[in-house]
């Protein structure tokens, strides 16, 4: 099962770094590693200005320019993202991370085309890295491209068969290709790895759906729904409606689920 770190985890990891610098000001690592902990805890603030600081003590540090485009990249200031990309891989062209990072930064400007350059490089210069596969996997899921990305959600699960992300945007494609008895395999997977997986109950429900198989589909957006789905919104990503959902998926959905998947204002 994955590890998730808690509250504690973080506030102790951001201690131990506070205490570090305060012990050597000009520690450049102790305010990247600070920084990254603040990201993983959802504090973008607090993590861009330790970058800042890190990179300000040592000019050439690319992990740490790596990092604050992370941060630029979940802040949603894309352009910002790609520029400390850019510059990480100026200073380390070896650097698969950065490679890796910015094709996240392209996949969210919708760039399929440059997100995968990216990925495609960040493998080639680290055949054994786990997270481009994955994050590649999922941008051919978007292109419509589902036995690619199978593939390479197959070479990112061989790589880290304890991550549960991999599992879940595997589901998808499968999902999405209408392989539903796999795709189902594969959100079972993703739970059991990762508990708290919201996007893996609300894509197993929708797996549930189309094999008309009511009961399993109500419990499962009901948990992701309490676990922070916007399941309407989730659903009215891929279907324009109910009854688009019900005309390409051939069946009829009961009719306490469609209004769950309906927002109240058509409701009546």
């Amino acid at each position: 099962m994955e590890t998730q770190p808690t509250q504690t985890h973080y506030d102790e990891a951001i201690k131990h770094y506070t205490q570090a610098i305060e012990l050597k000001p000009d520690f450049a690592i102790a305010y990247n590693n600070r920084g990254i902990t603040y990201c993983d805890k959802g504090e973008i603030k607090h993590a861009i200005d330790d970058f800042n600081k890190a990179i300000e003590l040592q000019p050439d540090y690319a992990k740490a320019y790596n990092n604050r485009g992370l941060a630029y990249r979940n802040k949603g200031d894309y352009d910002q993202a790609i520029a400390d990309l850019n510059t990480a891989i100026k200073l380390n062209p070896q650097l698969a991370e950065a490679y890796n990072s910015r094709g996240l930064a392209y996949r969210s400007k919708g760039e399929l085309d440059r997100a995968i350059q990216d990925y495609n490089r960040a493998i080639e210069l680290s055949p054994n890295f786990a997270e481009p596969y994955n994050n590649r996997g999922v941008v051919y899921s978007s292109k419509g491209d589902y036995d690619h990305a199978i593939e390479d959600l197959n070479t990112a699960i061989d790589l880290k068969p304890q991550l549960a992300v991999p599992y879940g945007n595997r589901g998808v494609a499968y999902l999405q290709k209408g392989d539903y008895d796999h795709a189902i395999e594969d959100f079972d997977k993703a739970i059991q790895l990762k508990p708290d997986y919201a996007d893996a109950y609300n894509n197993r429900g929708k797996a549930w759906l189309c094999l008309e198989e009511w009961e399993k589909a109500k419990s499962d957006l009901t948990i992701a729904q309490k676990k922070g789905v916007n399941i309407i919104k989730a659903f009215h990503n891929d279907y324009k409606s109910v009854s688009d959902f019900e005309e390409k998926n051939h069946v009829r959905l009961r009719e306490d689920i469609a209004t769950m998947l309906t927002p109240s204002k058509e409701v009546g």
